[in-house]
């Protein structure tokens, strides 16, 4: 697929090709009464979008190439990370550094060199979405953003497609496979987004490396299931694991009569263009990415070198209490979780610079544009990039443990 994510033409699809059957390498699934020829041979025509080439992307990509499902793209816009080795299963060490989707697609294509693999090397936004998943039969969400499963949820509404849904929070996970063009879709379960930053991500929580695992297999054997006609039961049912515990449950959820079929992506791109971590790093205009573009960060080793020449600002720690009392800043001169901290504006002082952190960076820019659309002006304000963490690997000696 290209780049850009132009419409694929009927061939570049792969739609109407007959693959061939590879009979010793689908042996174990054409022995399946429930798979056999005619299961092997629906998967090797179909066709599957994979958002997100991370800790769940990984073991569903791997796992559909291995079944033989013909075409797969892959959309991420983002490089391998050495802290992605961790649970990413795709990428080895070498890869640091690296475009996700190029790693994947060579990685895919050494496991089944028969199928048709495409990297899209940006993100599914509201601009592109329509394009990027047209003429695909299943559309997974290996995402860690909340925003994109709205995206997705009025994307697949308006092209008649299912997806399958999956979260991560540390030792637990949850799938769901939705049709919002038929049957219940995403905003059935989640009719409103939380406020932006009131869900912190793998990065903020932690995530056990074996987690996305667990979860992404599963979503790549529901997706087979789906493209083999088998996976009704699995329409309107929300699946909890808990892999610490080895507990799954599932909740039943319905269609909401009263809820309309989208007719545009007006909706997703509000929910888009009201989080801070969509709206300013991909889309241009408007106010999101105007008060985005206020703000003021700078990394660790700046704010390091401007303290030792005598820079002393207000030390703002927005991290949970928790976090604060296990490791905090011995400047600190105060601490209030992100989703408070329009609560403590009379505890701000009135002049002079503020320096706001966070674990690694995302609440603190959120409290940051909540203070500037409170009235603090913005050129008082300082984001730390990197956070705590980068602070503490810079200097540990001014560090406070619990």
């Amino acid at each position: 697929m290209p780049s850009d994510g132009l419409r694929l033409s009927t061939t570049e699809r792969g739609g109407g090709v007959v693959r061939p059957l590879d009979r010793e390498r689908y042996a174990r699934h054409l022995v399946l009464p429930e798979v056999g020829e005619q299961g092997q041979r629906r998967l090797l025509s179909s066709s599957v979008a994979v958002i997100g080439a991370g800790g769940l992307g990984a073991p569903v990509l791997l796992y559909l190439a291995a079944a033989g499902v013909g075409r797969l793209t892959v959309i991420d816009d983002d490089v391998v990370d050495r802290s992605n080795l961790q649970r990413q299963v795709l990428f080895r060490a070498m890869d640091v550094g690296r475009p996700k989707t190029a790693v994947a697609v060579e990685a895919l294509h050494a496991l089944n060199p028969d199928l048709v693999v495409h990297g899209v090397p940006s993100r599914l936004t509201p601009d592109n979405a329509l394009d990027v998943l047209d003429g695909h039969d299943l559309v997974i969400d290996a995402t860690d953003s909340i925003p994109a499963r709205y995206l997705l949820d009025d994307a697949c509404a308006l092209l008649g497609l299912p997806w399958i849904h999956a979260s991560l929070h540390r030792f637990e996970g949850r799938v769901a496979l939705f049709d919002p063009a038929t049957g219940p879709g995403y905003r059935d379960l989640h009719p409103e987004p939380p406020p932006p930053g009131a869900i912190q991500g793998c990065g903020e929580v932690g995530v056990l490396g074996a987690v996305p695992g667990v979860i992404g297999s599963m979503q790549a054997a529901l997706a087979i299931d789906v493209l083999l006609g088998r996976a009704g039961e699995a329409f309107g049912r929300l699946t909890l694991v808990d892999v610490h515990r080895l507990e799954t449950r599932h909740l039943r959820f319905a269609r909401d009569p009263r809820r309309d079929l989208p007719s545009n992506l007006d909706a997703a791109r509000a929910v888009w263009d009201n989080d801070p971590t969509c709206a300013g790093r991909h889309l241009e205009g408007g106010p999101a990415s105007r008060d985005v573009s206020m703000i003021q960060s700078m990394d660790a080793s700046t704010m390091l070198a401007r303290m030792r020449d005598g820079w002393t600002p207000f030390v703002l720690d927005v991290r949970s209490g928790a976090e604060h009392d296990q490791l905090s800043a011995s400047s600190c001169d105060l601490h209030v979780p992100h989703t408070a901290v329009l609560g403590a504006l009379n505890d701000l002082p009135q002049e002079g610079d503020i320096l706001v952190h966070c674990k690694l960076g995302g609440r603190s820019m959120m409290a940051v544009m909540a203070l500037i659309q409170a009235g603090v002006p913005a050129e008082r304000l300082w984001n730390l990039d990197g956070g705590i963490e980068a602070w503490n690997a810079l200097a540990p000696e001014m560090m406070v443990r619990g």
